[in-house]
C-alpha cells in the first residue's frame, strides 16, 4: 500500500481570496459588544441579526462554490522535470532509452502548495455522512511525479495527461468488506465515547465497564449527550456492527463464502419484505387482519450489494473533495474512465476488498490564451470553465412533487 501522504493539516491556507472570505465570515462571526450589553432585549436581537447575516453568507459562500465548480479537461503544468531525471544513473535504464526510439510522456513536477491543500481538502471530505459512521472508504494521494506516471498507464484516452499534468491524483477506494473492521470501529466509538455520568439511565449500565476498560484515562467527564458521544452500552455496540454487516453485505467470511451468502440474504430479505408489503395492503382492507395484526407491520430494508453501498458512502466524500477544492480556488476533474485492475496494482491496492469508483484530479487550470478555443474531453464535449456553466436538464424534468411525474407547483 502507498504510504500516506504527512502533512500537517493547516487549514488556513487560501486560493480564492474571495470565495475563501465569504465562507470565513459566515463562521467566524464576532459580535461587538457595546452599549447593548446593558440591555439583555437589545443583545438578543442584536445576537439575532448576526446570526441571520452569518446565515446568508455561509449560503452565498456556499452558492458560489458550487456554481464555480466545473471538470477541467486540462490542467497547467507547474514545472517541468529536468534532462534524464527519471534515469536516476542507472545504466540500465539509460541503456534501454537509447534502444528506445518512442517518446514515454512526463509527468510534471506537482506544486506542493497545491498537495497540501488538496490533503486538507480530504480532511474536509472525512466529515461526508455515511451509513452508521462506518466510514467505508480509503482514499491514496498520488503527487510524486513518478507515481504519477504509473498511474497514468492504467488511465484511458486523455485522462493519463490529466494524471500526468495535475498536481495530483485523489483515488477513491470504497471498502466492499468493511465488516471486517468490526473491532476497529467498536474501538474507535468507545475512544470517542464522553465518560458515563452519575444520573445515567440504568439501562446504561452496561455501558460503564466497557467505557471503563476501553477508553482513554485521562478523559474528562462531561455533559455531553449527543448521541455520537454518549456511552454505548455493549449489546448496542454489537447491534451496530451486526446493522453494518446487514446493510453492507460486508460479512467477516471468506470471499468464496462472502458473495453467495450475501446474495442469499438480500434475497431472503427481499422475500420477506414482500410478503410484509402485502400483508401490510390486507390489513387494511380486511379487518379480521387487522384484529389479528393490532399493530402496524414492520417492513424490511432494501438491501444493495456490497460494491453499490460502499461506493455510494464513498462518492458523498469525494463530492465534498471538490467542492473543498473549489473553495480554494483549485480545478478538479472526476473521472472513471480507468483500468481499475492496473490501478490497483501499480498503487499496492488489496485485491478483492476495495472497488475504485473514481479517482479526481486536482490542480490548476491550463491558461489559455485568447484565441485558443476552450478545451473539449475526448469525445469532443465541453465541460465549461471558470464563469461558463455546463449545461444541465430543466428542473422540472428532475425533480418532482409528491409522487413520480408530478410537477412541483410551490405557488
Amino acid at each position: 500500500m502507498v504510504s500516506a501522504c504527512k502533512m500537517h493539516n493547516n487549514m488556513g491556507i487560501s486560493y480564492s481570496q474571495k470565495t475563501h472570505h465569504v465562507l470565513s465570515s459566515s463562521t467566524t462571526g464576532h459580535i461587538g459588544t457595546s452599549e447593548s450589553e446593558k440591555d439583555p432585549i437589545l443583545v438578543s436581537n442584536s445576537n439575532e441579526s448576526q446570526m441571520n447575516l452569518n446565515d446568508n453568507n455561509l449560503m452565498d459562500g456556499f452558492d458560489a462554490v458550487v456554481n464555480k465548480r466545473y471538470a477541467c479537461t486540462r490542467f497547467q503544468r507547474y514545472q517541468e522535470p529536468t534532462p534524464n531525471e527519471d534515469v536516476n544513473n542507472n545504466v540500465e535504464a539509460e541503456d534501454s532509452a537509447k534502444t528506445t526510439n518512442t517518446a514515454v510522456p512526463q509527468a510534471a513536477i506537482s506544486d506542493q502548495s497545491v498537495v497540501k491543500a488538496a490533503h486538507e481538502c480530504l480532511a474536509l471530505s472525512q466529515r461526508a455522512p455515511t451509513g452508521f459512521n462506518a466510514q467505508p472508504y480509503r482514499v491514496i494521494l498520488v503527487h510524486s511525479k513518478e507515481d504519477k506516471e504509473r498511474l497514468s498507464q492504467y488511465c484511458l484516452g486523455r485522462n493519463a495527461d490529466r494524471v500526468r499534468d495535475s498536481d495530483c491524483t485523489a483515488v477513491f477506494l470504497a471498502d466492499r468488506e468493511c465488516g471486517r473492521d468490526g473491532k476497529r470501529y467498536t474501538n474507535f466509538l468507545v475512544d470517542n465515547m464522553d465518560p458515563p455520568l452519575q444520573n445515567e439511565d440504568d439501562d446504561n449500565d452496561d455501558a460503564r465497564p466497557l467505557f471503563n476498560s476501553m477508553a482513554p484515562s485521562t478523559t474528562v467527564a462531561t455533559t455531553n449527550t449527543s448521541r455520537t458521544r454518549r456511552p454505548l452500552s455493549s449489546n448496542a455496540l454489537f447491534k451496530l456492527r451486526a446493522l453494518i454487516m446487514l446493510f453492507s453485505s460486508g460479512y467477516p467470511l471468506p470471499r468464496f463464502l462472502n458473495v453467495p451468502f450475501s446474495w442469499g440474504v438480500r434475497t431472503a430479505v427481499s422475500i420477506l419484505s414482500f410478503f410484509a408489503r402485502c400483508l401490510q395492503s390486507l390489513r387494511s382492507r380486511f379487518r379480521i387482519l387487522s384484529k389479528l395484526f393490532p399493530s402496524d407491520i414492520q417492513l424490511l430494508p432494501t438491501l444493495s450489494s456490497a460494491e453499490t453501498w460502499a461506493q455510494k458512502n464513498t462518492m458523498l466524500a469525494a463530492m465534498i473533495y471538490m467542492l473543498a477544492c473549489t473553495s480554494r480556488g483549485l480545478a478538479t476533474c472526476p473521472m472513471e474512465g480507468i483500468d481499475a485492475a492496473g490501478v490497483r496494482k501499480v498503487l499496492g491496492v488489496p485485491r478483492g476488498r476495495y472497488s475504485i469508483p473514481l479517482i479526481v484530479c486536482a490542480g490548476t487550470p491550463y491558461r489559455r490564451s485568447v484565441n485558443e478555443v476552450s478545451e473539449t474531453d475526448d469525445v469532443g464535449m465541453s465541460h465549461g470553465d471558470d464563469g461558463n456553466f455546463s449545461p444541465r436538464y430543466k428542473l422540472d424534468e428532475v425533480v418532482f412533487g409528491n409522487a413520480f411525474g408530478v410537477a412541483c407547483d410551490l405557488e
